[in-house]
């Protein structure tokens, strides 16, 4: 690549050069109509670990280091036409074998009249590596989240014979609902993990209460009101990636104003708590009591219907309803839970 006209232009050239020479980044230089390599600074013959005569000369696609040599062709038609293409994770071959990823951009442009490309190539397989890394840590920390959880879950349970499950099927319900309305997955993953502790507060419940064969007095229910209240006390100290505790808190509120602890109303109400709100409703329905027989699922869903904009939100339960009457939605079997606890503390 020549650029002497001037001692002006002479010196511009100089600068480029040293630039070129020292750049921390690899640099070729093709000729814009062949593909053919003009230059190859230090830094990318290094990093290729092949000599600068093996390198120019060649058209891109020939070299050793190039592993697509077809879509390497298709790149170049691209370039032709667009003048510039980027890909952010390329992978090449070193000479002796290893597979190094590269951010790869690529520019044309005039020089002294000619239209030549410049490829910059920077070594990205260091920051991979450290991706994939804390990808894994981010995965341990989830799963020892979500165990952490099961636990929490399992000692509820085994305080309450009568809802053994409970948990883990509105958690299931609570999954299929967001799912359903299209929530992000992370959002979806929230609700629950939610949905496996939203009875924890029940640990300050006394047990002859929590399995009483007959209707609750009222200050047995203001007692067992009072969990919601408990779980978010619990909750509130542990650094969830959601509002767990806020999810917990809000799960027996009504858009009316009629549900506990604090009467909110309408909005005020999260999208997960009403979800959560919906899906513990009707396991809660459709489940065997001491003192009542399990409605069955269309009762439920009926008794849902009938709260529409009053007690439940109207997507929540059209949702729910959506799954059960034309997808075909059952509960999960407590063997089925079990074993779904069990295989994930394993993947």
């Amino acid at each position: 690549m020549t650029f002497p006209l001037s001692p002006h232009q002479t010196d511009s050239e100089l600068r480029y050069r040293r630039l070129f020479e020292t750049a921390q980044d690899g640099i070729l230089i093709l000729d814009f109509k062949t593909g053919q390599i003009e230059d190859a600074n230090p830094f990318l013959t290094h990093l290729l670990g092949y000599s600068r005569e093996e390198l120019v000369g060649k058209r891109l696609w020939e070299i050793g280091a190039i592993i697509d040599k077809k879509s390497s062709l298709e790149a170049f038609a691209v370039l032709q036409d667009k003048g510039y293409i980027r890909y952010d994770d390329l992978p090449l071959m070193t000479k002796n074998g290893v597979i190094i990823n590269v951010e790869f951009v690529s520019n044309a442009y005039g020089v002294n009249g000619d239209r030549v490309i410049q490829c910059n190539i920077r070594d990205i397989t260091e920051r991979k590596k450290i991706d994939h890394q804390l990808l894994e840590y981010q995965h341990l920390v989830s799963l020892g989240m979500s165990e952490i959880v099961d636990v929490l879950s399992a000692m509820i349970e085994e305080r309450d014979p009568y809802t053994a499950g409970h948990q883990a099927r509105v958690a299931n319900l609570s999954v299929a609902i967001a799912t359903e309305l299209q929530l992000m997955p992370h959002n979806v993953e929230g609700i629950r993990l939610s949905a496996l502790v939203h009875d924890i507060g029940k640990f300050s419940i006394p047990a002859q209460v929590l399995m009483k064969p007959t209707k609750l007095n009222s200050f047995e229910i203001a007692m067992l009101r009072n969990h919601v209240q408990a779980g978010y006390d619990v909750l509130k100290h542990i650094h969830f990636p959601w509002p767990v505790a806020q999810i917990v808190l809000q799960h027996h509120e009504r858009l009316d104003g009629s549900g506990y602890p604090n009467g909110l109303k309408g909005d005020s109400i999260s999208e997960d708590a009403r979800i959560l709100s919906v899906a513990d409703t009707m396991d809660a329905m459709a489940g065997a009591r001491p003192y009542r027989a399990a409605f069955s699922v269309e009762q439920a869903l009926q008794t849902l219907e009938a709260g529409i904009g009053t007690l439940y939100d109207a997507r929540m339960v059209n949702a729910c309803i959506k799954i059960f009457r034309e997808d075909h939605y059952t509960f999960p079997a407590l063997r089925d839970i079990d074993n779904a606890t069990t295989i994930s503390k394993h993947l």
